[in-house]
C-alpha cells in the first residue's frame, strides 16, 4: 500500500507547472485534495474531470437559481409514460 501511495506522490511529483496548476483549480472546484483529484485525473484525464467539474458547477447555480424539478414532478411523468406505454402495448397486442 505504501507503494502505490508512493507512486502517487512521485507522480503528483512529477507534473509540469501548468498540470500542477490545472490539477489545483480542478481540486478548487471539486472541494477535494489535489492527491483525490489527481487520482481520478490519472483515471479518466484531465478534460473529462475538467468536463465533469464544470457541469457540476453548472448544476450547483442551477440550484441555486432555483432551475430544477422535485423528485414527485420526476416520478410523476416517470409513471406517466410507463402508464402510457403499457397502454400501447396492451392496445397492439
Amino acid at each position: 500500500m505504501a507503494s502505490r501511495q508512493n507512486k502517487q506522490a512521485e507522480s503528483l511529483a512529477a507534473l509540469s507547472a501548468e498540470d500542477r496548476a490545472r490539477l489545483e483549480r480542478l481540486a478548487a472546484l471539486a472541494h477535494s485534495t489535489l492527491e483525490d483529484v489527481w487520482v481520478a485525473v490519472q483515471r479518466y484525464g484531465f478534460d473529462d474531470m475538467e468536463e465533469s467539474a464544470q457541469a457540476w458547477v453548472e448544476a450547483e447555480e442551477d440550484i441555486a437559481a432555483g432551475r430544477t424539478v422535485s423528485h414527485e414532478e420526476v416520478m410523476a411523468q416517470a409513471m406517466q409514460i410507463v402508464s402510457q406505454n403499457g397502454q400501447r402495448k396492451r392496445k397492439a397486442g
